[in-house]
């Protein structure tokens, strides 16, 4: 591999990092916003799946990306190695480019995880409300039977007599 193909594969990896960057800023800014969601007063099942189906094909893109990246990082690896001295900067600053994808990664997974506890906790509440206006529901509907049945089962004495 020559410097120009090297010089090509390490801009291919500088760019994919920085649209990596920028894919977990968007996935960032709608997890935030799932937060805002489930943080509501009035709770919409429907805000967050929409959220959810927003996130899909970022975290597909991310995943390409990422696999983008490795199979162009282990095809120049050892030229990196060979003229290391000579692209130092551009190694230094890629590395450094890295350091801030794996850091927003790492409070992304944070952030999704206390939205994943706070999803299950939502569930939860409404799971219990469901329960209660079953049950109250339930009440209701045997209340009525049992009335309805109270009625047409008393036995009335009628004189027959005239």
């Amino acid at each position: 591999m020559d410097k120009n193909e090297f010089s090509a594969y390490f801009k291919v990896l500088e760019d994919t990092i920085e649209k990596k960057n920028q894919l977990l800023n968007e996935l960032y800014r709608l997890t935030k916003a799932q937060e805002k969601t489930l943080a509501a007063e009035n709770f919409s099942m429907e805000d967050f799946m929409e959220l959810i189906d927003k996130k899909a094909p970022l975290i597909e893109s991310v995943s390409e990306f990422d696999a983008g990246f490795q199979g162009v990082y282990d095809r120049i690896r050892p030229v990196i190695e060979q003229y290391k001295a000579e692209y130092e900067p551009r190694i230094k600053a890629l590395q450094k480019q890295i350091k801030t994808v794996l850091e927003k990664g790492a409070v992304l997974c944070t952030l999704e995880e206390q939205n994943k506890q706070k999803l299950e906790v939502c569930l939860g509440e409404k799971k219990q409300e469901i329960k209660n206006f079953k049950r109250s529901s339930k009440t209701v509907s045997s209340y009525y039977k049992n009335m309805a049945g109270a009625v047409t089962d008393q036995s009335f004495f009628m004189d027959k007599k005239k």
